[in-house]
């Protein structure tokens, strides 16, 4: 009896160090990609991206009326609709509010931050914004359908998006408070195009010209320092619930930007599309990225229909933190970076 108490100690004993040996193993792992070593170095291109200003304007004209194309996505049909739209503003906006945290990452590049008199919530969550703990310090932060704080702070132009609201701009234009709608901008062409409206607006056009001529600039010197590849790795991003990202997502930029294939758009999604395992398993992606903090990577390594999938094979299943997969603003160099640095790891 006590022969065989001391074996069955022995083996619990055992059991528990190879438990830890894995634990610290995955740890060791994780620890790892929390050191990636990107081509640019991330705190240098996020600064350099937070704060552009161009020349001086010799003299600005007020009154003025700005044309642009409005975009918007409809999800429904999967297509997209185009509208012209029309803002005229009487002087130079002041106080600004941006109802949205791509807007807000813009605005705090290019404008004046004395200008800006309230953000949006989100802008303050760092799981959404990566300028969060500069949005909090300056604040004032409201919640997206708190209105009447809003027009409290009397703001003499706010930046609506296709998801703001309905409600929400009609409160607004009862409280005779101008706002701009910004349409649909998800690739880093519509972002360009978002930034040169945006200055054109605010009075600000040479600090959001200056912005764009930075984000190619940076692009360029990023591209320069990748490996050259007999042929582009293909990586999908997976989210929950199986949904993977087309040809007018944002990822789909990001990938461009590093010579990668995003395996959404390669077959042929345009948005946002779920897919099942037997589908993952057929376009065999090389390389596969989840949104830290979910449970994605452990269910698609220890899922057997995906066990003969490259990336299974070869243990490329990476958490990326969620915000460098929403990011819809100048930031999205900063996640390109990041990816490059998982992608082609030990390369460059």
């Amino acid at each position: 009896m006590k022969y065989l108490n001391m074996k069955k100690k022995l083996l619990f004993n055992s059991g528990l160090i190879l438990f830890l040996l894995l634990v610290k193993a995955a740890n060791c792992q994780d620890n790892a990609q929390a050191k990636t070593v990107t081509p640019l170095n991330m705190g240098e291109v996020k600064n350099a991206l937070s704060f552009v200003r161009g020349c001086e304007t010799a003299k600005e004209v007020w009154p003025r009326v700005v044309r642009y194309n409005f975009k918007i996505y409809n999800f429904k049909t999967d297509t997209f609709a185009q509208e012209e739209k029309t803002i005229t503003l009487n002087k130079k906006p002041l106080r600004i509010i941006p109802h949205a945290v791509g807007v807000t990452d813009i605005l705090w590049a290019i404008c004046p931050r004395e200008r800006l008199v309230g953000f949006n919530e989100f802008s303050a969550d760092p799981e959404f914004s990566l300028i969060a703990d500069k949005v909090r310090a300056k604040g004032p932060i409201f919640q997206s359908k708190q209105t009447e704080l809003i027009i409290g702070y009397q703001p003499d132009l706010v930046f609506t998006v296709f998801y703001s609201g309905g409600d929400f701009k009609e409160k607004l234009k009862q409280a005779k408070i101008p706002y701009c709608d910004l349409g649909y901008f998800g690739t880093i062409e519509s972002i360009k195009d978002q930034i040169l409206l945006i200055g054109k607006i605010i009075g600000e056009e040479n600090n959001a010209q200056a912005l764009v001529k930075l984000i190619d600039d940076k692009i360029m010197e990023l591209k320069s320092k990748l490996p050259n590849v007999t042929k582009p790795i293909r990586v999908l991003y997976y989210d929950e619930g199986g949904y993977i990202p087309g040809i007018s997502s944002n990822f789909n930029s990001i990938c461009k930007i590093i010579n990668a294939i995003n395996v959404g758009a390669e077959q042929g999604i345009k948005s946002w599309s779920q897919i099942d395992n037997e589908t993952l398993l057929k376009w065999n992606p090389e390389v596969i990225v989840v949104p830290e903090g979910s449970n994605l990577k452990t269910q698609l390594m220890s899922n057997k229909v995906l066990s003969h999938a490259q990336a299974i094979k070869n243990n490329k299943v990476f958490y990326i933190p969620g915000v460098y997969l929403r990011v819809d603003s100048q930031y999205m160099v900063l996640s390109a970076n990041l990816l490059a640095g998982i992608i082609y790891a030990q390369r460059l």
